[in-house]
């Protein structure tokens, strides 16, 4: 059934459950052409069964409706599917703690025990304990900010109040992304790290909307300067200049559309009368009017209202979309974005390790859900590898993972599974990811290895580097399992 079905919005109703950190689980032809050959940044496996023209069969592959029904379901939830404030808002106690612990300290240092007291010594000890937790409560919640010092109770109080929670869902209207834009947990572009040293882990960077993303605004903050909005894969604030409003016209054109065009390489420049209005992502789906041969796209009118825009576009970067599935064609996706920088929750428009693998198969109409362990658990393939040793859940992976085709998990990260090559005479398990850093245990003694982007490197990272050691605390170490986005058999494999 086509995704048409989706023409009639519920206002009565919206949205489903979380994964925290705030996002959501999961609800034929191509111009792609590959040479066989090595891309200039991914290194080659030596995986006998490698082949980078091989494709999955046709009817294998997922289907563009089936695609696009997930992604503009947003715009048709029933009530049902809305979930609660305490649990879209979850990141609101961490606002309140800080200061009702402010309070009680107040009181606290206002109570001081008396010096006549019988055992004043160790009340004495008991009162300075209970000061230095509360400080210490206080400071850890409160963070600190772009300046490296401590954030505020001021500054968290302020944002408490412009969440204007009490305004949830009182007046839903549909809406779309109009330039791209990063959704956060809280109505500020102000960072809140754990520390100092926490960089870049932005905890009030929830994830990052490419221009055309349906969302729903659920409401605004206090202040107008942020819209609370529900986006196919996870739900936050975004600055309200960088979304339209979509009438009921705009919204069955916008859904009776049936071509569409997906970049095949990253930041491609769009321009509208030689004028630059975008960068093409690897994950953006386009809106395609085969008649004019150009690509549609959305501006914001003076009344706050998305209009339509098409534009010129070079076709030779752009297949249709869906790409069929190949591991030649996945290999070129990742080459387009090996040694990009890291971006936790999109940070600075930058990938982490769960957006790297859901732009990555988007492109061939596979649709994940934001979250690292919900993609692990797609269409329930999970291999559970975590009572295995390090040496059999290599041997798993390279005989049972599909080259391009497979996601390795482990707490808080996910790998895209490339092959293998052999290092000193052992096949080691390659895989493409963007990662921070790790600390490996060499020989007992603690490694910083910062990658701080999209890498192809082994399961031990510096295998190589550190053969013949004694490694802990590795990937491979770490691995929980492996998840085959294609059963094998589609794959042409046993």
């Amino acid at each position: 059934m086509r995704y048409l079905i989706l023409l009639c919005l519920c206002f009565s109703g919206c949205f489903g459950d979380r994964i925290n950190p705030n996002v959501l689980s999961n609800f034929a032809d191509s111009n792609l052409m590959v040479e066989k050959k090595k891309p200039k940044n991914v290194e080659a496996t030596q995986n006998p069964k490698e082949d980078y023209m091989q494709q999955i069969p046709a009817q294998s592959q997922t289907s563009k409706d089936e695609y696009l029904e997930k992604f503009y379901k947003v715009w048709n939830l029933r009530a049902d599917e809305m979930g609660s404030k305490e649990s879209v808002f979850y990141i609101l106690p961490s606002l309140q703690s800080p200061i009702k612990y402010a309070k009680q300290l107040e009181e606290l240092k206002h109570n001081p025990p008396k010096k006549n007291s019988k055992n004043y010594k160790a009340e004495q000890t008991k009162y300075k304990k209970q000061i230095e937790d509360l400080e210490h409560k206080i400071n850890a919640l409160l963070g600190v900010g772009e300046n490296l010092l401590p954030n505020s109770l001021e500054e968290f109080q302020y944002i408490a109040n412009n969440m204007n929670i009490e305004s949830y869902m009182k007046r839903p209207q549909i809406a779309i992304i109009t330039q791209a834009t990063s959704i956060r947990v809280v109505p500020t572009d102000k960072p809140r790290y754990k520390n100092k040293n926490d960089f870049p882990f932005d905890r009030w960077q929830n994830s990052f909307l490419f221009e055309g993303t349906p969302v729903i605004i659920t409401h605004f903050s206090k202040d107008g300067r942020f819209a609370h909005v529900r986006a196919p894969f996870v739900y936050g604030f975004v600055d309200s200049r960088n979304l339209a409003f979509v009438d009921d016209n705009l919204r069955r054109q916008i859904l009776s559309f049936s071509d569409y065009k997906i970049p095949k390489e990253d930041f491609i420049p769009l321009k509208f009368r030689e004028s630059f209005i975008m960068d093409a992502r690897i994950g953006q789906i386009f809106p395609y009017n085969r008649r004019s041969n150009k690509l549609i796209t959305f501006y914001k009118d003076l009344d706050n209202f998305a209009k339509i825009r098409e534009i010129d576009f070079d076709s030779a970067k752009f297949s249709d979309f869906p790409m069929p599935f190949s591991s030649g064609g996945m290999l070129s996706i990742i080459d387009s974005m090996v040694g990009q920088k890291y971006g936790w929750g999109g940070a600075f428009g930058n990938r982490d390790c769960s957006a790297f693998t859901r732009d990555s198969f988007a492109s061939f109409g596979i649709f994940l859900p934001r979250n690292s362990a919900a993609q692990a658990q797609f269409q329930q393939r999970f291999m559970d590898l975590s009572k295995q040793s390090d040496e059999d859940k290599e041997d798993y992976i390279i005989k049972y993972g599909i080259p391009y085709a497979s996601i390795i998990w482990l707490r808080g990260h996910v790998m895209l599974y490339v092959g293998y090559e052999e290092i000193n005479g052992k096949k080691v398990a390659k895989v493409a990811h963007s990662i921070w850093g790790l600390n490996p245990v060499v020989n007992n003694k603690k490694e910083k290895i910062n990658l701080g982007g999209v890498k192809i490197t082994t399961l031990q990272i510096d295998a190589d580097t550190f053969s013949g050691h004694n490694i802990k605390n590795s990937l491979l170490s770490r691995v929980r399992g492996i998840t085959n986005i294609y059963d094998r058999q589609s794959y042409g494999m046993k």
